[in-house]
């Protein structure tokens, strides 16, 4: 049932400093496609036995690539959600944050595609527990306490908010395994043609942004700036090499002009490449006489 009506009937809801706690619940009569942009930041759990498997994607981000949705999950506002469901009745416990406590809980990095499909599987006991509890209190019928439901607030709003940074460290310290930097390597000693970000990322089988992100975890430097280091180390040595002219030496490691060549290695060592083969060569001979290999 693709385009189906995606407002839940509110079976409870309890407001709090904050936001709000809401007992939600659809009536779908098959299976249903669905896409929803949320505009506040919303933590969900699906209750048993009324929930069901879902498959979720982010159609303006990557909406080819699915993964599962899980029974505890996070809508992430202003990024629209879509997914596919079995039909019925599921019903659902929802914590929503106002403005100011999400700013504080997701912070300003745009999220990555990774980073929102970790979001729609969360594992964490001590939220299932928290919302469990919030759950119980927000359905009692005589005495419900808004003074337990403020404290669930709160503590739900503090463990979401070391559930993002843990995610977030994850994906900051995340590296490159060894075999995609054995590939990045390989291809930038492979030929005179320097690779660029894309290719090297397609070799990786990951996105650009994550190639750079994890390339400076592993190496500290930026895809470039190890190219580049890598050139002139490679200048260096062919520099040093008989029959080579400093015009072969530009060509072979990929620069259009020797000019070009020629102040990237300043730039780099503070001579330049006739400088360098001079002193090179000078220190190689001095080595000789002395008997040094």
């Amino acid at each position: 049932m693709a385009g189906a009506d995606f407002t839940p009937q509110i079976m409870e809801s309890c407001p709090v400093s904050g936001g709000r706690f809401e007992l939600v619940e659809w009536h779908w009569p098959d299976m249903v496609s669905f896409e929803r942009t949320e505009t506040q930041l919303m933590l969900e759990m699906s209750l048993p036995p009324m929930a069901t498997d879902a498959s979720a994607y982010f159609p303006a981000i990557d909406p080819e690539r699915r993964c599962f949705m899980g029974a505890l999950f996070v809508r992430y506002p202003g990024i629209t959600l879509g997914g596919r469901s079995e039909g019925g009745q599921i019903r659902v416990m929802r914590c929503v944050m106002d403005d100011p406590d999400t700013a504080a809980i997701i912070g300003k990095t745009e999220p990555s595609l990774s980073f929102l499909q970790g979001l729609l599987n969360i594992r964490s006991d001590t939220l299932r527990s928290l919302m469990r509890l919030a759950h119980r209190e927000l359905i009692n019928p005589i005495d419900r306490s808004q003074q337990g439901m403020e404290a669930l607030f709160i503590l739900i709003r503090i463990e979401l908010r070391r559930v993002f940074r843990q995610a977030t460290g994850a994906e900051t310290a995340s590296r490159l395994a060894p075999w995609q930097f054995r590939r990045v390597r390989e291809r930038i000693e492979a030929g005179s043609t320097m690779p660029g970000i894309p290719e090297l990322a397609e070799l990786c089988g990951i996105s650009p942004r994550h190639l750079h992100r994890q390339f400076i975890a592993l190496t500290g430097k930026t895809v470039s700036a190890y190219i580049d280091a890598y050139r002139i180390e490679e200048a260096k040595r062919r520099l040093v090499q008989p029959g080579l002219s400093m015009k072969q030496v530009a060509e072979q490691l990929g620069f259009s002009h020797a000019n070009s060549f020629a102040r990237a290695f300043r730039r780099a060592t503070g001579l330049s490449p006739r400088e360098y083969r001079q002193r090179s060569r000078t220190a190689i001979a001095g080595d000789a006489e002395n008997g040094i290999a």
